[in-house]
């Protein structure tokens, strides 16, 4: 009985994967469309993906990039959609697309590589966006240290 209780507690998120794309120390940042925000490349598992078949094809649709490898889990973060109440977790992975030449879809308007000292200057659309792309920073940082 205890657990069946503590069933009926546990949220249903919805999942978002992001790319953060670093390349000469810059990082890659996409303009909404239809939205005065900015946006790191990525989006939401369709029914009967897997994460990597489904980070793949978002990377394909929004910046024509067939060809990358995920370096690692930079960040993630959780918060309640202002539009839906309901919880949205984003992960953020670290990859490497350095020989890829972006195209964007119609789902943006333009891109950017901005330095981290940049940041502040943008309106991003998740809430902790500067914090997780400021920790992708550092992380490929120590893996270009640790080689």
């Amino acid at each position: 009985m205890f657990i069946d209780l503590m069933k009926d507690n546990f949220e249903r998120f919805t999942i978002s994967q992001a790319a953060l794309i670093i390349r000469d120390n810059k990082c890659l940042i996409l303009k909404d469309a239809k939205y005065p925000w900015w946006l790191l490349p990525g989006g939401r598992v369709d029914i009967g993906e897997n994460k990597e078949i489904a980070f793949t094809r978002e990377l394909q649709e929004e910046l024509g990039v067939t060809d990358f490898k995920i370096l690692g889990v930079a960040d993630y973060d959780i918060w309640y959609g202002a539009d839906t109440k309901k919880p949205v977790s984003a992960i953020v992975n670290l990859v490497d697309a350095s020989q890829q030449e972006i195209k964007l879809s119609g789902e943006h308007s333009d891109y950017k590589w901005i330095a981290e000292e940049e940041l502040e200057k943008y309106e991003f659309r998740w809430p902790k966006t500067i914090k997780m792309i400021k920790n992708g920073f550092k992380y490929k940082k120590l893996l270009e240290k640790n080689g």
